[in-house]
């Protein structure tokens, strides 16, 4: 079984979505995973999003994937709020 898909981050501004895709792309040259691929499209200029492509030989691969994307979104995140209230 292969899955594919898309996942879109909607961002509350282009300066945090920016943030965010600058933090995310030096984990691309260190993450290496055997059973799964995903790519970051190139932000767009006309909304606040990233869209990530993510294909995976197998349902653990694709799950292992989404929590790695999901627990570094969650660390940029936490960061932007910290500094926001700082």
């Amino acid at each position: 079984m292969r899955i594919s898909t898309e996942i879109s981050l909607i961002f509350s501004s282009f300066e945090n979505r920016d943030i965010f895709y600058q933090s995310f792309m030096p984990e691309f040259d260190r993450t290496n995973m055997k059973r799964s691929t995903w790519v970051v499209k190139t932000p767009s200029s006309t909304e606040p999003l990233l869209i990530f492509q993510i294909q995976a030989d197998d349902a653990t691969a694709f799950r292992a994937t989404i929590n790695s994307l999901i627990q570094f979104a969650s660390i940029v995140e936490r960061t932007l709020e910290l500094a926001e209230n700082s």
